[in-house]
């Protein structure tokens, strides 16, 4: 006997059209249940109403050839139920007639009958996952695929986002091409006035169809992103969205939420910790670096936690309330008690050294590592940076933001109240004043391969600024509001600029790239984050990792397909690299768990609110380090040479820079 369930399988729906025809009217009978119902298990229960002036005899119903008697209840009604399991076979979709017939003493009769429908919800298939994001050249499409012999009725997609809701549907008006009889199909930009998802913006999909027998099936996912922007090329996807990315690998959060490190050439995963469910309410509670060796992260549960040559530990109990603050080489940098002690962290040892303590501060305590692993730090409480050794770096009121290396100078910001002041410390010692920023944001410093930018105030707005490693100093934005480096945790102040000295910064929602004597070219919405890699400027949005095209490369991919910038295919022009294809053959999304890429369950996966006993954390008693046995990772991290870091750290070894006049030209 085949068991019938509302949410998980094919379930029975009876829709009952009634034409009551009474063979004599002294006799009355109306079916009353079900009644444009779902049937639940495996039955199909009757109940009907009849009625005569004479005493009702005999009440039966008939369904495919099966015949039941219905028993009186009481107030006229009568009632019974089909055993499905009695038709010996499964019973095909479609609507089967329900008879009903009703009898008097006399002989005299009445029937009625019904509609039952053996009823499949339709499927509902659509071109993107969740984490995708929408690219030039590549439309929302949805389709309802019914069971036959029925037919879809409907269907529509709506994408919701904090400015507002865009839907689609098959009763807008303009015409949709049903290349497929029976099925339904909606395209992004056959919209009722033919607009496209506006760019720049992330959106919650809900996309919902019916055949007209039984409720809607309704699916919602997201997030998903739109960016349409010319100068990007997708170049590859993860499996989830991308906390941090190198040459060969991507470190990414899967919509089931699990951590996990993916191989870009071979498009193996390994599998680092799934997190439980509603302990990470918001995205973005997950961050972390990826290492030579694995990675390290912070965790929605309030971990830190490392992963290193397949051997997970915690660097950080959530008990201390612990924030991960900096990465690069074999050094990582957190934060306990609400950043009253800061600790450096050796990964391959899984030891810890204590940098800095001050029960009560009033900080954010914010640190760099350099290539060579010495740490720079700043606290509210200190007016100088400190570095290696216990090097000091100038000497400011306000409160001391973020110091950024680069392996060559130190760069850092301090806040009064009103103004930031900015200030650069060469290898020698020098200190360089930079400008001042009516912003009191510490994310306002960039330092790269010599090259420092920096915010300075014209009056009105911050602009760009750039100060090139022969020390001079280079307007590159002049917009009437102010401009922002595209900053993202653990990289702060290292992935804005290039190896040539432009410079990426973000204004009014899109994102530029400026350089010396030119005017900031747009490359895209401000969606995501922008980083230099190995030579190239490349943007991650979601789960998708975009190169940026030159000006040159991007007109001539235009000029080969002959079409406008929304209709710029995004597979075309990748130069042998992966084609990320949209077809509903490679990419259909019947729910949530189907996905283009081979994306199995991990057999066993750890979690990070297990108990599982600390390592290399700080005895929260006694203050001691705690030095456990096992391997670490080690990470890479901001560019800079690890010999140039070396020999900035020995030239600041011991020394304390006085309060020096800020030299202005």
């Amino acid at each position: 006997m085949r068991t019938y369930h509302r949410h998980t399988g094919t379930a029975v729906a009876l829709t009952v059209l009634l034409a009551a025809q009474a063979a004599d009217a002294a006799v009355t009978v109306d079916i009353v249940q079900p009644n444009h119902t779902l049937i639940e298990g495996s039955t199909v229960p009757v109940r009907v109403a009849a009625s005569s002036p004479d005493e009702i005899y005999y009440v039966e119903a008939e369904f495919e050839g099966l015949t039941i008697e219905l028993t009186p209840t009481g107030d006229g009604y009568y009632e019974g139920a089909f055993d499905l399991g009695e038709l010996g076979g499964e019973l095909p979709y479609g609507p089967y007639v329900v008879t009903v017939n009703a009898y008097d003493t006399f002989g005299e009769g009445a029937s009625d009958e019904g509609i039952v429908h053996q009823y499949a919800p339709p499927t509902v298939v659509w071109n993107v996952l969740p984490h995708d994001t929408l690219t030039a050249g590549w439309r929302f499409e949805a389709k309802c695929i019914p069971t036959p012999p029925y037919e879809c009725k409907q269907l529509s997609a709506r994408f919701d986002t904090d400015s507002g809701s865009y839907g689609f549907d098959n009763n807008d008006g303009s015409p949709h091409p049903q290349p497929v009889p029976g099925r339904l199909y909606v395209k992004e930009a056959n919209g009722r006035n033919g607009n496209w998802l506006p760019s720049g913006k992330t959106y919650t999909l809900t996309v919902s169809a019916n055949v007209g027998v039984g409720p809607n099936v309704t699916r919602t996912v997201g997030p998903i992103h739109v960016d349409r922007s010319p100068r990007l090329t997708a170049v590859q996807r993860a499996p989830g969205t991308i906390l941090d990315f190198d040459a060969t690998r991507f470190l990414f959060l899967d919509y089931l939420r699990r951590v996990g490190i993916f191989d870009r050439n071979t498009h193996e995963i390994t599998w680092i910790e799934a997190i439980p469910e509603g302990a990470a309410p918001q995205l973005g509670t997950v961050y972390g670096a990826l290492t030579p060796s694995g990675c390290v992260y912070q965790s929605a549960t309030g971990y830190i936690l490392s992963w290193a040559d397949g051997v997970r530990r915690q660097v950080a109990s959530a008990t201390i309330t612990p924030r991960l603050d900096a990465v690069n080489g074999d050094t990582a940098v957190w934060t306990s008690y609400n950043d009253d002690w800061a600790h450096e962290h050796t990964l391959s040892t899984g030891t810890n050294r204590t940098l800095w303590y001050n029960p009560g501060s009033r900080s954010p305590f914010q640190a760099d590592v350099a290539a060579s692993g010495g740490v720079f730090f700043g606290t509210y409480e200190s007016a100088s940076i400190v570095g290696p050794g216990n090097a000091l770096l100038g000497d400011h009121a306000g409160n001391l933001q973020r110091p950024i290396i680069d392996g060559t100078n130190v760069v850092g910001r301090w806040w009064d109240g009103m103004t930031s002041s900015s200030y650069l410390y060469t290898a020698e010692g020098e200190e360089v004043f930079l400008g001042d920023s009516l912003t009191h944001t510490s994310a306002g410093l960039l330092a790269h391969a010599g090259y420092a930018a920096f915010l300075k105030s014209d009056g009105d707005a911050n602009q760009i600024w750039l100060r090139t490693p022969d020390g001079e100093q280079h307007q590159i934005s002049d917009f009437p509001k102010s401009s922002r480096f595209d900053q993202a945790k653990l990289r702060v102040g290292h992935d804005g600029i290039s190896d040539a000295g432009e410079v990426l910064f973000l204004y009014e929602g899109k994102r530029y790239i400026g350089r010396p004597g030119g005017i900031p070219e747009q490359i895209s919405t401000e969606l995501g984050h922008g980083r230099w890699l190995d030579g190239s400027w490349y943007v991650t949005i979601g789960n998708t990792l975009f190169e940026v095209s030159t000006p040159a490369s991007a007109a001539a991919q235009l000029a080969a397909t002959g079409t406008g910038i929304e209709e710029l295919a995004r597979e075309e022009g990748l130069g042998g690299r992966e084609v990320l294809s949209t077809s509903f053959a490679e990419r259909e999304a019947l729910d949530a768990t189907v996905w283009a890429r081979d994306l199995h369950e991990p057999d066993a996966l750890p979690v990070s609110a297990d108990g599982a006993a600390l390592l290399g954390d700080v005895d929260t008693d006694t203050g001691a380090d705690i030095a456990p046995a096992g391997a670490g990772c080690s990470t890479s991290g901001p560019a800079g040479s690890a010999g140039g870091a070396a020999a900035l750290a020995a030239a600041l070894a011991g020394l304390a820079l006085a309060r020096r006049s800020r030299a202005r030209s």
